[in-house]
């Protein structure tokens, strides 16, 4: 994935946007949900609400630049340290290609529209 991710930045050098996003992965899917509301209805058991503030889940990580490249990987949480310090490289390295924000030099100054009495 980090070799793909530093080669759509070359490719995207002044012509194209490169999108990261990241968030936690999921494990169940739609169809998972619904087959288990199906056993609990059929079993007339409700189950308890676990607790999952302990609970560690895997990252998903999605580079999208254009139509031309998609990828995605899952970083599982104990390599999540050492592919961070690897993503992070590679975004700095990257940095030269950021377009500066074209700011509006002459600012219009605000109306007073207040009345006095």
């Amino acid at each position: 994935f980090l070799t793909r991710m530093a080669k759509a930045f070359e490719e995207a050098k002044g012509s194209r946007t490169v999108y990261l996003t990241m968030k936690r992965f999921h494990y169940s899917t739609k169809k998972m949900r619904t087959e288990q509301e199906k056993a609990e209805e059929a079993t007339g058991d409700i189950p308890m609400d676990v607790d999952d503030k302990d609970k560690e889940y895997a990252t998903l990580v999605r580079l999208n630049s254009g139509t031309k490249t998609r990828v995605s990987t899952q970083v599982q949480p104990q390599d999540l340290d050492r592919f961070m310090v690897q993503y992070t490289n590679i975004i700095k390295i990257n940095m030269d290609a950021l377009k500066k924000k074209d700011r509006k030099k002459n600012a219009k100054p605000k109306k007073d529209n207040s009345i006095a009495h």
